[in-house]
């Protein structure tokens, strides 16, 4: 029996979704999604034969027709489809059949107004050898996708881009939400080729400045010019060309709302280009992530829970908004909501250090004092961090009462690190019901900014003492 293959110039509908097989275009209620272009292309195989049981090799033959790709490959995809299915309340969507392989069982609906050049047709799978196209036909359908991409909304902030340039932004923000010094870097190179194929697009650059941001965030804990001015040059260089491209590009206006937050600490003018960006397109998820990370670092929970939800609803599988998300409802003392979203977080990247920490602490607040030591375990493994780690299992065993074990780890942690963070060393104290050890431990913290105070004040491991005076300095950051 021939095997169906995706058909030619035809939009399928399944659900709230549109599936454009031309441009590889994944749409929820006239909205672009955000996701790899072969996990795209592996929903569209499974779309294109719904109801059949398609083979792993046959899938595999299919979206990696190059070869040289692992079955993990495929199963990631499908793991991050059915995550963006069920997002959007699609479900069940793809079953798996053990043995066999997957089949795609929601309804799916073929668009029946297409105009007579992309009438529907079925294409039966040539044998892989033969798969050559001639190149007059390869640069026809070339023309052919920029005819139809200029004949309908452009509602994606990459859409304008040639087919290449998007599959490379595509990648660029894939490894940039990473959040890894190696993804950072990756994302650099992936945005660097974006902007020489498209030196006129704002994207590229606005990328680039996203991607020296984050590598000053997460390589310069405490930032200074001398070691990190040349990335902070960068980001405001590739910000400033994405703003003289397109005034009204809302990733530009993103990109230099989080310079001057970041930067320029200049929070009414950060503020300011936030709302911009999110009128200009409301459906850009990263000024909704980036406004309402910097609203949960001023202490407005319910405005940043807000703008972080509005962030994963249009892109289900950012790490880095599952990561806010957690860290929102942590501080808001919504435990259970920290938990979730931490395992969202890891589920999507395993080794995503600075998500451990609030999931350890989200269990232990609780009342999961074992999942909570497996998680700090799980962190020093990660990261190489005894003394970091020892630090979050001394306070576990001392909200357990266990003071021996607690003292025991806190000797580990000093041992171990060249220098611990007197607040945490203070949140151990506070758990054994220490409080002038406390205090001598508060009294060594040094500000480096506003941001780092009102993180304290909401921890709630400050609440045994919140109501006591002599805290009052640390518990209250107005």
């Amino acid at each position: 029996m021939m095997e169906q293959r995706a058909q030619i110039g035809v939009v399928y509908r399944f659900g709230p979704f549109a599936l454009d097989a031309d441009r590889l275009l994944l749409e929820v209620d006239g909205r672009p999604v955000s996701i790899g272009p072969k996990v795209v292309e592996t929903l569209l195989v499974l779309v294109a034969s719904a109801g059949t049981v398609l083979t792993k090799d046959q899938m595999l033959e299919r979206i990696w027709p190059e070869g040289f790709v692992e079955e993990a490959n495929l199963a990631q995809n499908i793991y991050v489809l059915r995550k963006t299915l069920r997002a959007h309340r699609l479900e069940p969507a793809i079953e798996t059949l053990p043995r066999r392989g997957y089949r795609f069982v929601a309804e799916v609906r073929v668009d029946a107004e297409a105009p007579p050049v992309r009438k529907l047709r079925v294409v039966t799978a040539p044998p892989r050898k033969a798969r050559r196209w001639p190149v007059f036909l390869a640069a026809a359908c070339v023309a052919l996708f920029f005819v139809f991409a200029e004949s309908r909304p452009q509602f994606a902030a990459h859409a304008t881009l040639s087919p290449e340039a998007t599959r490379l932004y595509a990648m660029g923000r894939y490894y940039w939400n990473l959040r890894t010094p190696d993804g950072l870097q990756k994302s650099v190179t992936y945005f660097d080729d974006v902007v020489r194929m498209a030196p006129h697009n704002p994207l590229g650059y606005s990328g680039l400045a996203d991607a020296y941001s984050m590598i000053v965030d997460y390589r310069c804990l405490s930032y200074d010019r001398h070691t990190c001015g040349a990335q902070e040059k960068a980001a405001r260089r590739n910000a400033a060309q994405a703003l003289r491209l397109d005034r009204d590009s809302a990733a530009a206006h993103t990109s230099y709302a989080m310079i001057l937050q970041m930067f320029d600490k200049n929070v009414a003018k950060s503020d300011a280009e936030f709302e911009r960006a999110i009128a200009l397109d409301p459906r850009y998820a990263l000024a909704h992530e980036w406004y309402g990370t910097l609203l949960l670092m001023r202490g407005e929970n319910a405005r940043a829970r807000k703008e972080l939800e509005i962030a994963i609803s249009l892109e289900p599988i950012a790490t880095a908004t599952n990561a806010d998300l957690a860290e929102d409802a942590y501080f808001d003392h919504r435990f259970a909501d920290a938990v979730k979203y931490s395992r969202e977080t890891l589920s999507l990247n395993p080794n995503r250090v600075d998500a451990l920490p609030i999931f350890g602490l989200s269990l232990e607040q609780s009342g999961d004092p074992k999942g909570a030591l497996a998680i700090f375990r799980r962190m020093e493994r990660v990261c190489g961090c005894p003394g970091q780690t020892e630090v979050y299992v001394a306070g576990v065993y001392a909200r357990m009462g266990q003071r021996a074990q607690a003292l025991a780890a806190l000797r580990r942690a000093k041992h171990e690190a060249k220098m611990l963070s007197p607040d945490e060393v203070a949140f151990v104290y506070i758990a054994m019901g220490d409080r002038e050890d406390a205090l001598a431990y508060m009294k060594r913290i040094h500000w480096k900014d506003h941001v780092e105070r009102q993180f304290l004040a909401l921890d709630p491991r400050m609440d045994p003492v919140r109501h006591d005076p002599r805290f009052r300095a640390w518990t209250n950051a107005g």
